[in-house]
């Protein structure tokens, strides 16, 4: 007979608001030893934020896939103060397999609320957190730079805030993570910023050569360009200006408030363009870097051999996986939990994104 661990998963047994720690533990209290049991488990405890149906199917399916590397008390939200008054919970378990077929499992708790009654989602949410285990808060779709308060009170317990800033709709939303990396304890982290790993790996390549080290100090023009669905929407230029700031940030570069750039050279041109596709959009697709002495370094996605390919005036220099192999969203969310510690690189491109924003038209 399955136990009743095994029962839930997958499947939604609503509970009262007010019981859901007491409705898991009986839960907990019916599993047995043997060939049915179940193995509890959680490293970190993991809230998703969000405020549409899509926003809450797409985070719970992701977080339970993630759950089968980094198990974790999973809580999902759906909050939002246009819809009617409400607060309701229900429970499930994400379980995974580990041989000779016992299995793993860990719970996940849903919260929906609307109208007046998005007050009580912090206090719940704080409740229901694991004492003593590390927080990890990932806010899908835009942030509500509007709604400071509510945002600053749900993060108060979190070690990490996860967001993904292609859906961001204005450079407020990247203040925001920039002013909570800076006055608060809690770390952010950007899906957006992961997905650049293998452009950083690639563009640093370029400059792996002795002959190329002093060319970082001469660079004048720096061009990218990212995929645009045609829209003038922020989101699908912060892949562009993460990449520009990581640049600027390892080369030295000062950065004025204005967007200017100076580097030893004099002033250098950063250039953020789109081009029209249908898939990838506000994925960097090009990458030009342009010297002093006239020569230029590219960095170019070849979709048939799945590689990025780097060269300097043709000459090629190194290529990388493509970014299709592992950029699914629970694969994101995962690295950012086995990394326990922030990303100081990431805090200092932030203020720097921000800054460079005023060169996106």
């Amino acid at each position: 007979m399955a136990s009743a661990m095994t029962d839930i998963a997958n499947a939604d047994v609503r509970v009262d608001v007010n019981d859901i720690e007491k409705s898991l533990s009986e839960l907990w209290r019916g599993q047995k030893d043997g060939d049915d049991a179940v193995t509890r488990a959680a490293l970190w405890n993991v809230v998703a934020h969000t405020s549409t149906s899509e926003f809450h199917a797409t985070a719970s399916e992701t977080l339970g896939r993630a759950s089968a590397s980094v198990p974790q008390r999973t809580i999902v939200v759906r909050s939002n103060p246009a819809a009617e008054a409400e607060l309701s919970s229900w429970i499930s378990a994400n379980c995974h397999l580990i041989g000779d077929g016992k299995q793993v499992c860990s719970e996940e708790i849903n919260l929906v609320a609307g109208g007046d009654r998005i007050h009580r989602v912090p206090p719940v949410v704080n409740a229901l957190l694991i004492p003593d285990m590390p927080v990890a808060f990932w806010w899908l779709g835009d942030l509500p730079n509007e709604h400071e308060d509510y945002v600053e009170l749900l993060l108060e317990s979190a070690d990490k805030l996860i967001v993904d800033s292609v859906h961001f709709d204005s450079p407020a939303d990247l203040a925001l993570v920039a002013r909570i990396a800076e006055q608060t304890s809690t770390s952010p982290a950007d899906l957006n910023w992961g997905r650049l790993e293998e452009w950083r790996a690639a563009t640093a390549s370029i400059f792996d050569p002795p002959d190329m080290r002093s060319r970082l100090s001469t660079i004048r023009r720096v061009r990218v360009i990212a995929g645009s669905s045609n829209h003038e929407f922020f989101g699908e230029s912060i892949e562009s200006l993460l990449y520009a700031s990581w640049l600027s940030a390892q080369a030295g570069h000062n950065v004025e408030s204005s967007g200017a750039v100076e580097g030893v050279a004099g002033t250098i041109d950063y250039t953020f363009e789109r081009r029209y596709q249908s898939n990838d959009v506000g994925a960097i697709s090009l990458v030009e870097i342009s010297f002093e002495d006239g020569a230029v370094a590219s960095i170019a996605r070849d979709r048939e051999r799945g590689v990025l390919v780097a060269n300097v005036d043709g000459s090629v220099t190194v290529q990388s996986v493509t970014r299709t192999l592992n950029q699914r969203l629970d694969e994101l969310i995962v690295r950012q939990l086995k990394r326990s510690e922030g990303d100081k690189v990431l805090r200092r491109v932030l203020p720097i994104a921000l800054k460079l924003a005023k060169r996106v038209g």
